[in-house]
């Protein structure tokens, strides 16, 4: 048929037919893609916590008989206390600890204490850094005064920051908003998007699509919830002992803790002003109380994330640490899903070879 004139003439038509859709096609999906390219991490991160919070949005229906959209609406007002109460007890913690340093240096009081004689045999630095800290301990005004231009600097790096920070929490509180959204219409969500995996893969695409959904949450409960749980304890623990600035230091041992680099960078100095600043039992108590809180994530964190999974403990921690270094925090939860996928896709390729290899 198409070596006639009439089956040459269908099959060019049929071409050009074809090649007009799927180039309307592609168009649609690139300005779509277009348009949400601005908001597209805010989506990501709704996904993300509507599916990590979808086991808590079940309980509260089943143990309470709420509606799906009352549900919703008081989980997502529960999130967004614990996001903005973490900041605002930061920001006041900050701005109380900088007004009475500021109060103390007005009056002229001794801000830092004198510097221990040891530093003095550090090497290299040792010598400078003693006489530093002992013409601050005896004349910080002077010295702040020294540095003018430094200090300016530097205030300006923090307030870039703050702003930074200040935007990323207004897009996060949005996101949370957005997953109560998602939360509140979840069934028909769901199996819309069963019914896509299943109609792009059949059955191996909602087996992904369930990969995807456990590897999330089994992240935010390995990765979030021992940091959250870790730096709430050793933040309690700096308030204790009266650590200065421990607000702004817990804050620091949370993002650290979360990115896989762990709070010790950051706890280092702390437990050295504690055996410099405290009595001798205090610091000793403090630093037992310590240590362990900083290796505990390294036997809580394996034993959440691999809970229910099939796929291999180390290629979760691969795609923590990969996705975290390749995409920053939401690269956090999108790297352990496509291992997991790409490992499930491997196991099943080389199943299939081997059943062919036993037939033939």
């Amino acid at each position: 048929m198409i070596d006639t004139e009439k089956g040459r003439a269908d099959v060019s038509r049929f071409a050009i037919d074809l090649a007009i859709r799927i180039a309307l096609l592609a168009g649609v999906v690139f300005g779509t893609l277009q348009l949400l390219r601005p908001i597209a991490p805010m989506l990501l991160w709704a996904v993300i916590l509507a599916v990590a919070v979808y086991p808590l949005f079940a309980m509260l229906r089943r143990r309470l008989g709420l509606r799906r959209w009352l549900a919703a609406t008081l989980l997502s007002a529960f999130l967004l206390v614990l996001l903005v109460t973490p900041v605002i007890m930061l920001a006041g913690s900050a701005i109380d600890t900088l007004e009475g340093y500021a109060r103390d240096l007005m009056r002229g009081e001794h801000i830092l204490p004198q510097p221990p004689e040891t530093i003095q045999s550090w090497p290299v630095i040792g010598q400078r850094l003693h006489e530093f800290w002992l013409n601050a301990a005896n004349d910080m005004r002077a010295v702040l005064k020294a540095h003018v231009g430094q200090l300016a600097s530097m205030g300006r790096w923090i307030g870039g920051i703050a702003a930074g920070l200040a935007l990323e929490i207004l897009q996060f509180a949005t996101a949370i908003i957005i997953a109560g959204a998602m939360l509140a219409y979840s069934e028909h969500l769901t199996a819309t998007v069963r019914d896509l995996a299943g109609r792009v893969a059949d059955a191996r695409g909602r087996h992904f699509l369930e990969i995807a959904g456990s590897t999330i949450r089994n992240v935010s409960q390995g990765v979030i919830g021992i940091a959250v749980l870790q730096s709430a304890l050793l933040g309690i623990g700096m308030l204790v002992v009266g650590v200065p600035f421990a607000g702004a230091i817990t804050f620091v041992a949370l993002v650290l803790a979360i990115v896989q680099v762990g709070p010790g960078i950051v706890m280092l100095p702390v437990l050295i002003w504690a055996w410099m600043s405290l009595p001798l039992g205090i610091a000793a108590i403090y630093t037992a109380y310590t240590i362990p809180l900083l290796l505990v994530d390294n036997v809580l964190r394996p034993i959440v994330m691999a809970r229910g999974l099939q796929t291999p403990m180390v290629v979760i921690l691969a795609g923590v640490i990969c996705g975290t270094l390749a995409g920053g925090l939401i690269g956090l939860f999108v790297g352990p899903v496509v291992l997991a996928v790409f490992y499930d896709l491997v196991v099943a390729w080389i199943v299939a070879g081997q059943k062919t290899d036993t037939k033939a």
